[in-house]
């Protein structure tokens, strides 16, 4: 069955451009590359889309799994959480099974995910103008320094709730706490670079959420 793991976790809005901090968003598209990355167990591009922006907003949903003795996923796996977040908000009981498979509710295993998805889930005709009614999804949207291309790239961060004011409420707290625990360190342009980074104090891998 879709393994949820061992799950507990524990605003803020930003003067920025409208395309960035908290957006309601259409979820599009997915796009499956984890054949491209071999040591990586996933790596699912996620396209969400709202009037903000002319540009899909991209959630990249990547990494390894913890492995216990028995080869069986680890309940604290940091891409396990990721995948439970976005499986909860798009309201789907299926997910990963205890060996990393996908499967649905039935625990029938998927072999194309990004079809699969993008079949019962993704507003593929989004109209930016029109369909605020297929704004489903809420996420949290930030510029991200990375030092080796020496430049910043719009990241949303790794955890997508449905649109609702209790699940608005859990994200907020939950970027509050990630950027308070440096896991989120936004890029900050006008700030004088420090050692190679631009401004922005080095970031915390997402691994563990």
């Amino acid at each position: 069955m879709p393994f949820k793991g061992t799950n507990v976790q524990k605003t803020e809005y930003s003067s920025s451009p409208n395309w960035l901090g908290y957006q309601s968003v259409a979820f599009t598209d997915a796009v499956d590359r984890s054949s491209e990355y071999e040591n990586m167990d996933m790596f699912l591009e996620i396209y969400f889309k709202n009037q903000n922006s002319e540009y899909p907003f991209k959630y990249a949903l990547l990494g390894s799994f913890d492995y216990d003795t028995s080869g069986n996923i680890n309940g604290d796996s940091g891409l396990l959480k990721r995948i439970v977040y976005f499986c909860d908000a798009l309201g789907w009981d299926g997910g990963v099974n205890k060996k990393g498979q996908w499967v649905d509710g039935e625990d029938k295993e998927i072999e194309d995910i990004a079809s699969y998805l993008n079949l019962n889930f993704a507003a593929a005709n989004y109209d930016l103008k029109k369909d605020e009614g297929d704004l489903k999804y809420y996420i949290y949207v930030y510029k991200k320094y990375n030092e080796k291309a020496g430049q910043a790239y719009t990241t949303v961060c790794p955890k997508v709730v449905t649109n609702d004011s209790k699940a608005q409420a859990d994200l907020e707290s939950y970027v509050d706490w990630m950027k308070a625990n440096k896991y989120i360190v936004e890029h900050d342009e006008k700030a004088p670079a420090s050692n190679g980074t631009s401004g922005t104090a080095a970031s915390t891998p997402f691994d563990k959420f």
